[in-house]
């Protein structure tokens, strides 16, 4: 009977697990052409601020684009900001009771392409914009608060540096007015000859150091590797450069820092890979060393885009080929402290339905955002997917 007793709980301790990550809701936004969600933040009515890209309104072939939904998702309101050529938004964060946006322009600044700094109201109402970057291609793909206020942003440049892509982080002043509101303070690249673009930047709360995480072709083993950079808070000079590969393709999307000062990186990889690409794991300990990875997936492509740590373990978002209804579905996985799968789950329908990125809300579930081909009235819309 005591044994009975057991199996018994540890059904309903399966069946409230699987809750966490089972469909709440899941909506399409967009026109009659294409949308694609790159990044979105939680509001203090629960609804959310999603950021990304339409060609279906707005006054250039791209622009960048803002919703907002309620804790729903039903759209409440939309704004569109761009000019003539492609424009797009990558990453929101708040910010003293405002919203600052990075992405990039090919319709303003110096350049081919330039950092897209926006600083927004709650209402999507532009407050200023600001514009980084040289002569030839440079995009952000994530920002942050620092601990004394300003905001740093990550990606690539083509203008400083050696030839190809380099990572470029940039901090400004966002409180002065006038000249000095976004002005920078400074601005650092990191790379050689290959192709090396930040995607992901973070400060630590223990050392108080910025990390930023993205992928490389000029070290490594493989053909491209994970990249890790340690910068200084101050001046943004590296103070550690690690990469983690094998010898095919690795890329690296997404990376927590533990309490205990180690790290989480989220990617995939091409090498040993049971399909093209696998969802891929790292974890980081002392000295940068490399204390275990591991590979998941089916015989077609999955790749980790997003991790949120939890109480037991952590909760991946991404996508997969080798599961679901479709050619690609939103995929998210539960893993313990080990990287030992837990429960997965798919959502999608018959077409292309890709995340870029999931977000923790207040109340314990995820918003996982991107674009769907199944759902929507245009070719491709922004895609929401929230769990219960």
């Amino acid at each position: 009977m005591k044994a009975i007793n057991i199996i018994i709980l540890l059904f309903f301790i399966s069946i409230a697990t699987t809750a966490q990550l089972s469909l709440q809701w899941d909506v399409a936004i967009g026109g009659m052409g294409e949308e694609t969600a790159m990044s979105a933040i939680e509001t203090p009515d629960n609804g959310f601020i999603i950021v990304g890209s339409t060609n279906s309104e707005g006054s250039g072939k791209l622009d960048g684009y803002i919703v907002k939904v309620d804790a729903n998702g039903d759209e409440e309101w939309s704004q569109t900001y761009g000019g003539k050529k492609d424009d797009q938004f990558n990453a929101i964060i708040e910010y003293n009771g405002k919203y600052a946006i990075t992405g990039y322009s090919e319709s303003k600044g110096s350049g081919k392409k330039d950092y897209w700094f926006m600083m927004i109201d709650s209402e999507g109402n532009k407050l200023w914009e600001h514009f980084y970057g040289g002569k030839s291609d440079d995009e952000a793909f994530d920002l942050i608060k620092t601990f004394d206020n300003k905001i740093v942003m990550a990606g690539y440049t083509k203008s400083k540096g050696p030839k190809k892509h380099n990572f470029y982080i940039v901090k400004i002043n966002t409180l002065g007015v006038g000249k000095e509101q976004g002005k920078r303070i400074w601005d650092r690249t990191t790379g050689s000859a290959g192709t090396d673009i930040a995607v992901r930047i973070k400060q630590s709360p223990q050392d108080s150091f910025i990390y930023v995480l993205g992928h490389t072709t000029s070290y490594g083993a493989g053909g491209m590797d994970i990249y890790f950079v340690k910068a200084n808070k101050e001046r943004g000079s590296s103070k550690e450069k690690k990469y983690y590969g094998k010898d095919n393709f690795e890329h690296g999307n997404d990376f927590c820092i533990l309490p205990d000062g180690k790290f989480l990186i989220v990617g995939s990889t091409m090498s040993d890979s049971k399909g093209f690409f696998d969802g891929y794991m790292i974890q980081i300990e002392d000295e940068y060393y490399k204390a275990w990875d591991k590979q998941y997936g089916g015989l077609k492509d999955e790749e980790f885009m997003s991790i949120c740590p939890t109480e037991n373990g952590y909760v991946l978002g991404g996508f997969t080929a080798s599961q679901g209804e479709g050619k690609y579905d939103a995929w998210i996985m539960e893993i313990d402290k080990k990287g030992n799968k837990v429960y997965e789950n798919t959502f999608g329908e018959e077409e292309d339905d890709k995340i870029n990125k999931m977000i923790q809300c207040k109340d314990g579930s995820y918003l996982l955002i991107g674009y769907t081909e199944s759902k929507g009235d245009g070719n491709q819309s922004m895609w929401l997917v929230k769990t219960n």
